[in-house]
């Protein structure tokens, strides 16, 4: 992540008028990065992270798919906590199978847990 110290550097050999307009754009994009509420099958705010949930198999340890539908293989997922969502939890998670562009494919020892993640591509 470029710190706006990095960024505000390499504006300097613009011209003040292009700088008066860019620095404060790029302070502002820098210091409002967020994810956003983890609203299933929505991208987050400001990151290439498409949100789900899923429930966990009333059996531990079997295999459960999330069906994502973006058409590319997601690179990471990221467990999620919505503060909003009493009950909500973070479980084990274990990847049974590489990801592919329709499904990520998971275990948990954690019996009928709902699950709020975030799909990076």
């Amino acid at each position: 992540m470029a710190s706006k110290g990095f960024v505000i550097a390499l504006l300097n050999s613009l011209e003040d008028g292009v700088k008066r307009i860019l620095n404060p754009t790029f302070e502002y994009v820098l210091d409002n990065l967020r994810f956003g509420h983890p609203d299933p099958g929505t991208r987050a705010e400001n990151f290439s992270i498409f949100w789900f949930t899923a429930t966990t198999p009333s059996t531990g340890g079997t295999e459960f798919s999330i069906e994502h539908g973006l058409n590319v293989t997601p690179q990471t997922l990221i467990p999620v906590l919505p503060l909003d969502e009493v009950g909500a939890q973070i479980v084990p998670l274990t990847v049974t199978r590489v990801a592919d562009g329709r499904r990520v494919y998971l275990s948990s020892p954690t019996t009928s847990a709902t699950v709020f993640v975030g799909l990076e591509i």
